[in-house]
């Protein structure tokens, strides 16, 4: 990654998940990251600031808190997710992790779809996500904080899982008087990497998938949700989105949605809350919200095609 390059606010947003608010806040409190500003006036960040981040990132992903990592020095923190293990390059990675992560780091875009489409095949979407998608991003943030590639692969990896998941999604057919799912994510998210795999999941089950997109409002998807006749609004929060937000968040879109509306959540941005909003049902992983589908169907004494 080159050094002497800089990042504006909404690239440095999208890498390492973390909202301009938020760092405005560490600015304050702890002296980082450090912004500069161009001659437009925008702020921009040093793509050192954009690699501690990400650091940053994985440390309070195992449990630290910003003011234990956030005013360390970048060695300190490096120490850290040495000393918690946090990487470590190809131990837990299965052989088929390793290969694709490889490829990418050979700059081979078309040997990753092909090898991904064979992982795919003959395999339940389900087993798929779990036993493929699910560990391969897990191992490219190991192989990106050992140094095996740069940020941007993370990136790429991403991005054709993500093109690959919507056109799965797309090939699947609903089955007949299945519920219908309002797919989205909330204000200020725009992870959508785990949605789309729940998404995908869903969808070969035999749910109506209607996707919203990114950092929608939600007077939006009140509006959505009556309008599509939605059976079950589901929304996902990444481990980056504020703690802070995620209940009220939760609460407000449950009053207005219609009461026959049930509202769904999951991601790793609900490992932290405490307390479950009434009216709300957490998917803890992708088997969970399968049987709850299932349940859905008969409840509504619904028969699968």
């Amino acid at each position: 990654m080159p050094k002497n390059s800089f990042v504006l606010q909404a690239e440095i947003e999208r890498t390492t998940g973390f909202g301009i608010e938020q760092l405005r806040k560490w600015r304050q409190r702890f002296g980082f990251p450090p912004a500069q500003y161009g001659v437009n006036g925008r702020a921009v960040y040093s793509r050192e600031s954009v690699d501690r981040l990400l650091v940053i990132k994985r440390l309070l992903e195992a449990g630290g808190r910003p003011g234990q990592v956030v005013a360390n020095t970048a060695d300190e923190n490096l120490k850290m997710a040495a000393d918690l293990n946090l990487f470590k390059p190809d131990v837990g990675r299965s052989d088929s992790t390793n290969a694709l992560i490889s490829l990418l780091a050979h700059a081979d875009s078309e040997g990753f779809k092909v090898l991904l489409r064979k992982q795919r095949a003959k395999r339940t979407m389900l087993d798929f996500v779990q036993n493929t998608v699910a560990p391969l991003m897990v191992g490219i943030g190991d192989a990106w904080l050992s140094g095996e590639i740069d940020v941007y692969h993370e990136h790429l990896c991403s991005s054709m899982i993500e093109r690959y998941l919507i056109a799965e999604t797309l090939k699947s057919k609903p089955k007949l008087a299945f519920p219908v799912f309002l797919f989205a994510l909330p204000p200020g998210e725009r992870h959508q990497l785990g949605l789309l795999m729940v998404e995908a999941v869903m969808a070969e089950a035999g749910a109506y998938i209607v996707n919203v997109g990114s950092d929608i409002p939600l007077n939006s998807l009140r509006l959505a949700a009556t309008e599509c006749k939605a059976d079950v609004v589901a929304l996902t929060f990444s481990f980056s989105y504020p703690l802070r937000d995620v209940v009220p968040t939760l609460v407000h879109l449950r009053r207005l949605l219609p009461p026959r509306t049930l509202l769904w959540a999951g991601g790793a941005g609900l490992l932290r809350v405490k307390r479950v909003p009434k009216g709300v049902q957490f998917m803890t992983d992708f088997d969970e919200a399968i049987t709850a589908l299932g349940a859905l169907v008969r409840l509504g004494q619904l028969q699968p095609q």
